[in-house]
Parts: C-alpha cells; sequence; structure tokens
C-alpha cells in the first residue's frame, strides 16, 4: 500500500488538473503548472532526478562502488489566495516522513516572505545553493554535508527577503525535522549577504552567517563530520556533543565569491564551538574516530573529551570553457547555473570546475580532513545537465586515502 501523504499528493494534484481544466488557464512553459480564472488559486508541478554512479580507488577503507538515485523529488507549488505554500518529496529518503524536504506555508512580509514549517535554515552560501545548480556533485564541508551533519532541513519560522543590494533569511527552529523524534531541542540561524555589484557580467558578493542549536530531551548528537573521499565514501568524525547531555553548538562563517565572465570562484570559513564535557572507554573513542586517542586516557573513566573548536574553509571555482556566464540569485543570495547557449551534445554548454576543501578538529591532535576535487559539467540545455568529478580523498587522522570518481546525470523541471 502506498505511504498515504504520497497518496494524498497524488490525489490532490489529480483533482486540481481534473476538476478546474476546463475553466482555469494551464501552463506548461518549464513546467505545469495551473491558475485559476479569479488568480486567487495555482498549483505546479515540479521535480528532479539525479542519478549517480560512485566508483572508488580504495587505502585502508574499503567503500562500496555503486549506483543509486541521489534525488528524486515531486515538488508541489503554488498560493491560495495570498499564502503560498510548497510541498515536497524525496523519494530517495527511505520513508515518507524522512523524504519530506521543503514542506512550508508562507506569506509575503516586506521584501520577502514569511515561512512556517520545514525548510533550511539561512546558514551557509554552500547550502542555499540548490542542488540543481550545484558546480561539484557535493556541497562542502562547510554545509550539512560537514558542520551541520544531519540538520539541513529545520522545523520552525523564519523570513527571508532581498533589501537594496542585501540578502537577508532569519530562522527560528526546533532541532528536528519530520523524520527525526520529537525532541525539546531549540536552535536559530541568520544570514546577510551583500552583493555590491551585480551585473550580467559580473558579480561580487560577501556574507556571514551565524548558528545556535541547543540539545536538550529526547535530541539527537549535533555533530561535524567529513565526508572526505565523497559521498557513499568513509567519512571522519570531527566532533560530538552528545544530544542527551544539553549541550550547544554554535557556528559563525564568512563568505567571498564573484564572477566575471565564464570566470567564477566561491569560498567560505566557518568556525563551529561544540559542547563537551565526558569520558568515553577508549574502544569507544577508536570506534568513533577510527583511529585511537591520541593523548593519554584515564584507566579508569576512560578518555576525557573536552568542549571541542571545528574550523572548516573551501576555495572553488569554474571556466565556463564556452562562454557563458554563471548567474547570481539575489533571492538565495547564492549562484545558480549557467545557461547554455546552445542545446545537444555538441551545441551545450562545458565547464571545467575544482575545489580544495578541508576540515580540523583543533582540540584533538591531528584530527583532520580533506579532499581536493576536479570535475568536469556538461550542459545539454536548461534543464538536463552531466557532471564528472575525481576526488582525491585524505584523512590525516587514520591515515586513510581513498579517491573516488563520480558521475551523475540529472533533470528538473
Amino acid at each position: 500500500m502506498q505511504p498515504f501523504p504520497k497518496s494524498l499528493m497524488a490525489i490532490t494534484l489529480t483533482s486540481l488538473l481534473s476538476g478546474t481544466a476546463a475553466a482555469d488557464q494551464a501552463e506548461t512553459k518549464g513546467g505545469l503548472k495551473i491558475t485559476s480564472d479569479d488568480g486567487n488559486f495555482s498549483a505546479s508541478l515540479g521535480g528532479r532526478i539525479h542519478f549517480d554512479t560512485y566508483l572508488f580507488d580504495t587505502d585502508i577503507e574499503d567503500p562500496v562502488s555503486t549506483t543509486e538515485f541521489r534525488r528524486a523529488r515531486i515538488t508541489l507549488k503554488g498560493n491560495i489566495y495570498d499564502w503560498g505554500y510548497v510541498l515536497e518529496q524525496d523519494f530517495t529518503g527511505g520513508d515518507t516522513l524522512s523524504g519530506y524536504r521543503d514542506v512550508f506555508l508562507s506569506h509575503k512580509f516586506l521584501n520577502g516572505e514569511v515561512r512556517i514549517g520545514q525548510f533550511k535554515p539561512f546558514r551557509s552560501m554552500a547550502e542555499m545553493t540548490s542542488s540543481n545548480e550545484l558546480t561539484i556533485l557535493e556541497r562542502p564541508f562547510s554545509s550539512s554535508t560537514g558542520l551541520y551533519d544531519g540538520n539541513q532541513f529545520q522545523q520552525g519560522i523564519g523570513w527571508t527577503g532581498v533589501l537594496d543590494c542585501f540578502t537577508l533569511g532569519m530562522m527560528a527552529f526546533n532541532l528536528r525535522d519530520a523524520g527525526t523524534p520529537r525532541n525539546e531541542g531549540v536552535g536559530a540561524a541568520g544570514r546577510l549577504a551583500w552583493h555590491p555589484i551585480n551585473t550580467d557580467t559580473a558579480t561580487f558578493h560577501l556574507g556571514t552567517s551565524v548558528s545556535f542549536e541547543n540539545a536538550n530531551r529526547n535530541s539527537s548528537d549535533l555533530t561535524a563530520e567529513a565526508d572526505y573521499a565523497g559521498r557513499r565514501g568513509p567519512s571522519q568524525l570531527m566532533a560530538v556533543t552528545p544530544g542527551d547531555l544539553g549541550g550547544h553548538a554554535t557556528t559563525a562563517a564568512l563568505e567571498l565569491a564573484g564572477s566575471y565572465g565564464p570566470l567564477y570562484i566561491q569560498s567560505e570559513y566557518a568556525v563551529g564551538g561544540f559542547d563537551a564535557d565526558y569520558y568515553v572507554s577508549e574502544l569507544e573513542f577508536e570506534d568513533w574516530y577510527g583511529a585511537p586517542a591520541p593523548f593519554a586516557c584515564d584507566p579508569q573513566f576512560g578518555c576525557y573529551i573536552a568542549d571541542q573548536d571545528v574550523h572548516t574553509w573551501y576555495i572553488q571555482g569554474s571556466w565556463m570553457i564556452t562562454g557563458e556566464h554563471k548567474p547570481y540569485s539575489t533571492k538565495r543570495g547564492a549562484f545558480s547555473s549557467a545557461k547554455p547557449a546552445g542545446t545537444g551534445l555538441w551545441g551545450g554548454a562545458w565547464e571545467l570546475t575544482a575545489r580544495y576543501d578541508t576540515m580540523e578538529n583543533r582540540d584533538i591532535r591531528n584530527l583532520q580532513a580533506s579532499s581536493a576535487i576536479i570535475g568536469l559539467n556538461f550542459y545539454a540545455n536548461r534543464n538536463v545537465r552531466f557532471m564528472a568529478n575525481y576526488i582525491f580523498g585524505d584523512d590525516d587522522f587514520t591515515g586513510d586515502g581513498t579517491n573516488q570518481f563520480g558521475l551523475r546525470a540529472q533533470i528538473n523541471w
């Protein structure tokens, strides 16, 4: 039997399409959209499919080379009078609740909108970049891929908008998404982006963000983790604030980015402070971090973990070989994909990409991991793209040097 929420989505959309098609306006440019004659009701259907292949050059670790659907989403959005809504389901999530992505209602306020429900906290330029627009297969460590591990979507209330040449976002949330247990943890995040130059050929961006997460009853652990050899490869735990101890994690970040003609560059530096005041056994430490503790442990109590400072930064860039320009979205305060001038196998756009990414725990000696990535993207048209990345992974703490060759075929509408 199909899960109820998915069935409800299908029934709702079918009703909209079948019940209103005779009188209302239907648009098919760039997707399927229906709007009532009076403009008070609308519904549009979008989606994305990202199909990946992972091939590993193993070292100490031995991950499995495979294929998988990285994303398979259906997105329903529209408005009911002056309220907006978004309902997005990712069928790769494992179950209905875990597959919820953006699920919220919204209302225009000032030069932006208030959101209530589940969405991304406003932190990290990389996090604000849509998965359809990523330059590299995966986001860097300064995002939910690392520093905010497992906390990409949160439930709460927030506002985002554009004021002159500033993009601002603020959110207050609890420490759960639809697929995680109920808990009493809370948090807040805010981001400010400044784009004093933003023309058809050049953009200059400066930004900053802060985030605070306070664990409480039934909260999951607050962790930072580095997937240094790509998705489905080995990962290195960087810091843990156990949720059952009620500690907190605080992060602050700076952003610098720009583009000029076919060239683009982006960088972020983030610092995270993770509360820690606990002991773990030597076996547990090695199980968590993949190597013995690099400090003396008490024979009775075990290895003491104090407060931990985690630093992470990356620099990435690209060159549109075919001359296109990567545009900037003021609404998100982040870059979008270049739009190819032509279409087809030889008429599309080609992009050469690279990134260096690193994360380090400053309070546990030698606990650092990094990755160097080179890649090539081909845009067959505005909605179809193929990506190839070679990732050189390096884990200083365990000595592992696993590499990955990753491929993606993606379509969005």
